[in-house]
């Protein structure tokens, strides 16, 4: 019952705060919510691969080499803790290892087929959650925020549930989006539909989104990649949609919704504006995305091609956001071109890490290095 209290007042509170916004003056004798973004230092890891997969909690980063399957976890300092490379067949086995979640001392990674696999401290292989049907989510975006921790369950993107896929027609429109793994069962159920005040709710099509979500006072809060909303929900039994807010982006590119499907060939003309992370600690939601490269530059600059990959940083603009609950949403802060990719925002009072984009300010070492940066408010 205290619980359920709690989270009808926190509900209410966030309601008020987004409908009924301070004054100026008000805000300026509390806080400006006006913040700005420091690079403050950066480490070295002697470990040199392909990492499109991280998260650093508690002190302690941990990353992916997709070419190997391998695991490396460092602190701080950038000191390398364990690094363990993964049989794909056998005892041990590894496989499709995609989104990783540290919580109460084991990591766990899902994958796209079947598996939630579970690794120690030290990066070994301590079993596996079995989901009860096969997955059917093929691969997407990388470094996802599409795994959480509640109440002794794990709230996870596994599209799959009676042989469903995510790639037909309206599948988010029509399916619910997630799954509730419960810990103590081991059993799954089918969890959170798309709002009414989606885009994905309607008839028109949009390109494929992923989805990133995270979850603070027993609340769950859900993006869709190309959509600038947050999707707010009350966590329990059976997760509710409670209210959406959107994020009011300066420089969000999209391809409008249309009738048919959005061709390949079309979302070749341009780039995609896309939310790569959402983060939150108890007072504050973070949003992280990229603006997009609009039709003429993307086409002009031969941007499709696989050779020219490596300078979408030169036209695109990527930014951090934050919502302060009673205050409403932050200026927009932008990420340096030369920042690839965020491993976690664990708090805004936190310095947090982000891998190094070598190929972009064009030095080739043997070792990556992690920025470490901190927000600021002014």
């Amino acid at each position: 019952m205290k619980r359920n209290y709690a989270l009808i007042t926190f509900i209410i509170i966030l309601a008020s705060a987004c409908s009924s916004p301070k004054s100026e003056s008000e805000k300026q004798t509390t806080t400006s919510n006006e913040w700005e973004l420091q690079i403050v230092d950066s480490i070295q890891v002697d470990y040199l691969a392909d990492v499109r997969e991280g998260i650093f909690n508690d002190g302690v980063g941990i990353i992916k080499d997709i070419m190997s399957t391998t695991l490396v976890k460092f602190d701080t300092t950038g000191k390398i803790l364990a690094k363990k490379e993964y049989t794909k067949e056998g005892p041990g086995n590894v496989k499709s290892l995609e989104t990783l979640l540290m919580h109460e001392n084991v990591i766990f990674g899902t994958s796209s087929f079947y598996n939630i696999y579970k690794f120690d401290s030290n990066l070994e292989p301590i079993g596996t959650l079995e989901m009860p049907f096969m997955g059917e989510a093929r691969g997407g975006a990388y470094n996802r925020r599409n795994i959480a921790a509640w109440n002794n369950k794990l709230l996870l993107w596994y599209p799959g549930r009676e042989g469903i896929s995510p790639y037909i027609d309206h599948f988010y429109r029509d399916y619910p989006l997630l799954e509730l793994y419960d810990l103590a069962t081991n059993t799954a159920k089918a969890a959170v539909r798309t709002p009414p005040t989606s885009q994905y709710s309607t008839n028109n099509f949009f390109n494929r989104p992923s989805i990133n979500f995270t979850i603070e006072n027993d609340s769950l809060y859900l993006t869709f990649s190309n959509e600038a909303q947050v999707h707010i929900y009350a966590m329990g039994d059976s997760i509710q949609w409670v209210r959406s807010m959107g994020f009011s982006p300066t420089d969000f590119k999209l391809i409008p919704g249309q009738k048919s499907e959005v061709t390949y060939s079309q979302s070749m003309q341009m780039h995609e504006a896309r939310i790569n992370g959402i983060y939150s600690d108890q007072n504050h939601i973070v949003i992280a995305y990229q603006g997009g490269i609009d039709g003429n530059t993307f086409v002009n600059n031969n941007l499709k091609e696989r050779e020219n990959f490596h300078r979408y940083p030169e036209f695109r603009n990527d930014y951090l956001k934050i919502y302060q609950y009673g205050f409403g949403w932050s200026n927009e802060m932008i990420i340096p071109s030369k920042v690839k990719l965020i491993l976690n925002i664990e708090s805004v009072d936190k310095p947090f890490y982000a891998l190094r984009n070598d190929e972009y300010i064009g030095e080739e070492q043997d070792y990556m290095t992690f920025y470490k940066l901190q927000l600021v408010e002014k």
